[in-house]
C-alpha cells in the first residue's frame, strides 16, 4: 500500500480514531530514544534505565488492560458468553504477570521476555477479533505497532548481548 492510500484512508477516519493512531504512533518515540541510548552507551545508560525495558512494560500492562475495559463493557450484552468473559478477564491480567516478571530478571533475559509478551499479545488480539470484531484499523495499527516495538526490544537484545 503506497503513502497516498494510507493518508487517504486515514482522512476518512474520525478525529477519535485519528487521534489513537497519531498517539500510538508517538507513543514509539520512547522505544526509538531508548534503542538509540542503548546503542551509544550499551550498559551504561545515559538515561539510567533501559528504557525499552521499562517503557515496554508499561505498555504491555497497558495492552492486558484493554480486555478488562473490554469484558467489563461486554459483560452486560448478549454479544459473548460467559467463557469468552472468564478469558478475557483472566488475559487481561497475563500481560501484567509477564511485565512484573520481566522487571525482576536481567537486562538481556527482560527484552525477551517483554518480545514473547508482545507477540502473545498479538496474537491473542488475532484469535480475539474473530469474536470480537475489531475495526480494521485497529487491527492494522496494533500489528504495526507490536511489529515496532518487537523489533526494538529484539534489537535491545542483540546490542546487549555483544
Amino acid at each position: 500500500m503506497n503513502i497516498k492510500k494510507i493518508l487517504k484512508k486515514f482522512n476518512t477516519l474520525n478525529i477519535s480514531k485519528k487521534l489513537m493512531i497519531i498517539l500510538g504512533v508517538f507513543g514509539l518515540i520512547p522505544f526509538f530514544i531508548g534503542i538509540i541510548d542503548i546503542w551509544i552507551n550499551k550498559q551504561n545508560f545515559y538515561f539510567f534505565i533501559n528504557i525499552p525495558k521499562y517503557y515496554g512494560a508499561i505498555i504491555l500492562t497497558f495492552l492486558g488492560g484493554i480486555y478488562w475495559g473490554v469484558a467489563l463493557n461486554l459483560s452486560n450484552t448478549k454479544i459473548i458468553n460467559n467463557k469468552l468473559t472468564l478469558f478475557l478477564i483472566s488475559w487481561s491480567i497475563i500481560p501484567s504477570i509477564f511485565s512484573f516478571y520481566a522487571l525482576y530478571t536481567e537486562q538481556i533475559v527482560s527484552v525477551l521476555i517483554l518480545s514473547l509478551g508482545f507477540i502473545l499479545a498479538l496474537l491473542i488480539d488475532e484469535i480475539l477479533n474473530n469474536y470480537l470484531n475489531f475495526s480494521k484499523w485497529y487491527l492494522y495499527l496494533r500489528r504495526f505497532l507490536s511489529i515496532i516495538v518487537i523489533i526494538v526490544l529484539v534489537s535491545s537484545y542483540l546490542i546487549l548481548s555483544e
